[in-house]
């Protein structure tokens, strides 16, 4: 009875067998090109661990063999980069753990920065080469020293003409133009800039259902999640905030009830836009109605 027992018993299926380490190779590759993982776009965060996983590796392991703290590697993952020291230190980790995964470390760190809302720090840690010289600078000093004795000649000559042709009578002083910069700014506008005040109710709302997140200066996120049709979020002002979104469209910036723009093209995802260059835009397009309701602010 044993026997038949032992015979009759299910035997392991030999077409479930276990990936090998190219198709492994091959299907990390796939989602590092397409940035797709089961129909869905992908972030370079969830890219990082969608190749992990594809190749079958562990955050332990993975902390282990490159001294990376595992906490610092599921942060990256997360795109969570307010958690991790400052000083430059985004970059090297990302390029690691990248490199560890048999990925381009370039291509990563320009795109996870860039996501992330954390460009300069890759502009200040990022070498730039040196152009070498096409020809002696020698041979150049004679032309531009007489260029530069021609202009002043000819400055000296204008000095001179203008001085003779002016009038015994002085003109009174005329008030100060402003070089005119888009619909902000005025011909007679006063030559000293102000802030914007942060007083203003700046808020994004959500058109329909989308992904949104919001992130400080220094990469802390405040939110990332899907926001449901008809809800707001006050971000803080001049503070050097970004938002991102999946569908630009989706989300719209409003001032009470005046419409300021959407946040992004639609259908487009759209990366670290600054809330104070909207906050700019909404001084602008709101003066007159807040002036007239006393500008009050919503609370966060």
């Amino acid at each position: 009875m044993a026997h038949e027992d032992f015979i009759s018993s299910p035997r392991p299926d030999p077409a479930a067998r276990i990936p090998g380490e190219a198709e492994r190779i091959e299907r990390a590759q796939e989602i590092f090109a397409t940035r797709m993982f089961d129909g869905e776009e992908l972030r370079m965060g969830q890219v990082l661990r969608r190749v992990r996983e594809a190749r079958g590796f562990e955050l332990d392991k993975i902390s282990a063999e490159t001294r990376l703290r595992k906490d610092y590697l599921m942060w990256i993952e997360r795109m969570e980069v307010g958690e991790l020291p400052k000083g430059g230190y985004l970059t090297a980790i990302v390029s690691t753990y990248a490199k560890y995964l048999g990925l381009p470390e370039k291509d990563v760190v320009a795109a996870y920065s860039r996501e992330c809302g954390a460009v300069d720090e890759v502009r200040e840690t990022v070498h730039v080469p040196k152009i070498g010289r096409i020809g002696p600078e020698r041979s150049r000093w004679p032309l531009m020293l007489a260029s530069a004795m021609a202009l002043a000649v000819m400055a000296a000559g204008a000095l001179g003409v203008s001085q003779f042709l002016r009038p015994a009578a002085d003109v009174a002083d005329a008030p100060a133009v402003v070089a005119v910069n888009g619909a902000r700014d005025s011909l007679f506008a006063d030559t000293e800039t102000h802030p914007v005040s942060d007083s203003l109710p700046l808020e994004l709302v959500a058109l329909r259902q989308g992904w949104l997140e919001v992130r400080g200066a220094d990469g802390t996120i405040f939110r990332s999640r899907t926001m449901a049709e008809g809800e707001s979020y006050f971000p803080r002002l001049n503070a050097g905030w970004t938002v991102s979104a999946r569908d630009g469209g989706a989300f719209q910036w409003r001032v009470g009830d005046i419409t300021v723009g959407p946040l992004g093209p639609d259908g487009a995802q759209v990366f670290s836009v600054s809330v104070d260059e909207q906050l700019v835009r909404a001084a602008d397009i709101s003066a007159p109605t807040v002036a007239a309701n006393g500008g009050s602010k919503a609370t966060r």
